[in-house]
C-alpha cells in the first residue's frame, strides 16, 4: 500500500499561527494551538502525513526550535511555591490579634470591634488594589513606581482609618483612644502586606514577636497597667513594621533607569485595576457583613471563623503549588485532553487539601468555645461556612492568576444575592442559626461556581505557557 503524499508542509502550518508558536515551551502547547484552529487527527494524516495531531505538533515544535529564533528557546519555569514562607502568611497577619484583649480592656469591645470591622474592610480593599498595581508595575520594569504606589496605599489607609474611627468616636461619644488603635491596626495591615509583597516574612515575624508575647502576658496577668504596657509594645512593633515597609518601597531598579510619571502609569493600568478593586470590595462586604453583625452580642459566632485567617497562607501556598504542578504536567502528557484530566485532578487534590487543612484549624476556636461553655450550633455552622469560603478563595487565587477577575466579580455578586440579600426573605424573628446557615449556603454556591469556571478553564493549555 502506497503512503499518501502530504499536500501541505510544516511551514504552511506554522505561518498562520503567528508569533504564539515561538513562545511555546512544550509540544503540547502547539497541539492546543492546532486544535483551537480546528485541526484534528484526520487533517494531520491527510494533509500533513502525520499519524495524529500530537505527532504533527511535535514536528512543528522542533521545526520552530531549529529555526534558531530567540523566542523559541525553552525555559524552565521558576517555582512559585515557597512552602515555609507562604504557609506562615496567615499566622503573620493574625499576630496583632494577641493585642485585642488589652485594647478591648482600654476602650471597651463595644467601641473597638465596630471600628476594627470598618478599618479592616477598607484596608482589605486598599491593600489589594495597591498590591495588584504594584505587581503590574514591577512586571513592566518600574520598581520605583511600584514602591510609590505601595507607600501611597499606606498613607491613604492610615488617613482613612483616622477619619472612620474619628467619625465613630465623635458621633457616638466614644473614647479618643479608639482612633489611635484603629490607626495602629490599619498601619499594620497595609505595612505587613508590603513586607510580604517583598518576601520579607522573616522581618515581619521578628518585628511583631514582642507584641504577641506582650499580648499573651496581658491575657495571663490581666492588670490594667500591663494592658497599657502591652499597647505601647504593640505600637513600637507596628512602627518598626511600617519603617521596614517604607524602606523596602524605596528600592531602586538594578539599572536605576528613569521611569515614566506615576500618573501616566496608573492611568495606563487603571482599566485592568478596576475589576480587581471591585472584587476586593465585594469580597470584603461578603465576609465582614456576615461576621460584623455578631462582634458585640454573639462572640461565639464572631470568633468561630478564626481558622480561615490563620489558614490563608496555606491557601496561597497551595495555589502556587497548583501552578507549578500544572506547568510541569505540560511536559508529561501527550494530548490536550490528557492535560485537562491531569489539571482537574490537581484542582481536586488542591481543593481537598485546603478544605482539610482549614477544617483542622477551625477545630481550635471551636475547642476554645467548648472549653468556655460557649459552643453553639450557630458557631459550628459559622466555622463550616468559613472552611467552605477558604476553599472558594483557593480557587479564586487560581482564576485571578488567569486574569479572570471579572468572572470572580460575577460569582461573588451571586453569593451576595444569597447573603445578605437573602436575609430579607427569612421569617421575622429568625434565629442566628438560620442566618449563618444561609451564609454557609451562599459560600457553598460561591465555591461551586468558581470550581466549575476553573475546571472549564483547564481546557486551554496556552494560558500555562
Amino acid at each position: 500500500m502506497t503512503a499518501v503524499e502530504p499536500s501541505r508542509s510544516i511551514d504552511d502550518l506554522i505561518e498562520p499561527m503567528g508569533t504564539g508558536v515561538f513562545r511555546a515551551v512544550e509540544p503540547l502547547q502547539v497541539a492546543a494551538m492546532l486544535e483551537s484552529q480546528g485541526l484534528n487527527d484526520k487533517i494531520a494524516r491527510e494533509q500533513y502525513g502525520h499519524a495524529d495531531i500530537f505527532a504533527l505538533a511535535e514536528t512543528a515544535y522542533f521545526h520552530v526550535k531549529a529555526m534558531n529564533r530567540p523566542q523559541a528557546r525553552t525555559r524552565t519555569p521558576l517555582k512559585r511555591a515557597r512552602p515555609a514562607a507562604q504557609m506562615l502568611h496567615g499566622l503573620l497577619y493574625a499576630l496583632p490579634a494577641a493585642l485585642l484583649p488589652a485594647a478591648s480592656g482600654l476602650v471597651g469591645s463595644q467601641w473597638l470591634m465596630p471600628g476594627l470591622v470598618l478599618t479592616t474592610g477598607f484596608g482589605w480593599i486598599v491593600g489589594s488594589a495597591a498590591a495588584h498595581l504594584g505587581y503590574s508595575l514591577i512586571a513592566q520594569g518600574h520598581p520605583r513606581s511600584a514602591g510609590r504606589v505601595l507607600r501611597s496605599g499606606l498613607l491613604v489607609g492610615v488617613l482613612a482609618a483616622a477619619f472612620m474611627a474619628g467619625t465613630v468616636a465623635i458621633s457616638r461619644d466614644g473614647p479618643v483612644m479608639l482612633v489611635a488603635l484603629c490607626v495602629m491596626q490599619m498601619a499594620f495591615q497595609i505595612a505587613s502586606g508590603i513586607l510580604l509583597f517583598y518576601r520579607r516574612e522573616g522581618w515581619l515575624g521578628m518585628m511583631m514577636a514582642p507584641a504577641a508575647v506582650a499580648g499573651l502576658a496581658y491575657i495571663v496577668i490581666g492588670d490594667r497597667w500591663v494592658g497599657l504596657l502591652t499597647i505601647w509594645v504593640g505600637l513600637m512593633c507596628i512602627l518598626a513594621t511600617v519603617a521596614g515597609a517604607l524602606r523596602l518601597t524605596l528600592t531602586r531598579g538594578p539599572d536605576d533607569a528613569a521611569e515614566p510619571p506615576l500618573r501616566t502609569l496608573v492611568e495606563a493600568n487603571a482599566r485592568a485595576l478596576a475589576p480587581s478593586l471591585v472584587y476586593a470590595l465585594l469580597s470584603a462586604v461578603f465576609l465582614l457583613q456576615a461576621e460584623g453583625r455578631y462582634v458585640l452580642d454573639r462572640a461565639d459566632i464572631a470568633v468561630a471563623g478564626a481558622g480561615l485567617v490563620v489558614g490563608m497562607g496555606i491557601l496561597e501556598y497551595r495555589a502556587h503549588s497548583f501552578e507549578d504542578d500544572v506547568r510541569a504536567a505540560i511536559g508529561e502528557v501527550r494530548y490536550p485532553a490528557d492535560f485537562t484530566r491531569r489539571g482537574r485532578w490537581l484542582l481536586a487534590k488542591g481543593l481537598f487539601v485546603c478544605l482539610a487543612a482549614l477544617a483542622v484549624l477551625s477545630v481550635l476556636p471551636l475547642a476554645f468555645l467548648y472549653a468556655t461553655g460557649d459552643l453553639t450550633e450557630a458557631s459550628v455552622a459559622m466555622a463550616v461556612a468559613h472552611v467552605v469560603i477558604g476553599g472558594a478563595y483557593f480557587v479564586a487565587f487560581l482564576l485571578a492568576n488567569q486574569a479572570k477577575v471579572i468572572h470572580l466579580c460575577i460569582a461573588q455578586a451571586v453569593a451576595l444575592a444569597v447573603h445578605p440579600l437573602g436575609r430579607l426573605f427569612l421569617p421575622a424573628g429568625h434565629t442566628a442559626l438560620a442566618d449563618v446557615l444561609l451564609f454557609a449556603a451562599a459560600a457553598s454556591l460561591f465555591l461551586v461556581i468558581l470550581t466549575v469556571l476553573m475546571s472549564l478553564g483547564l481546557r486551554d493549555v496556552r494560558q500555562y505557557s
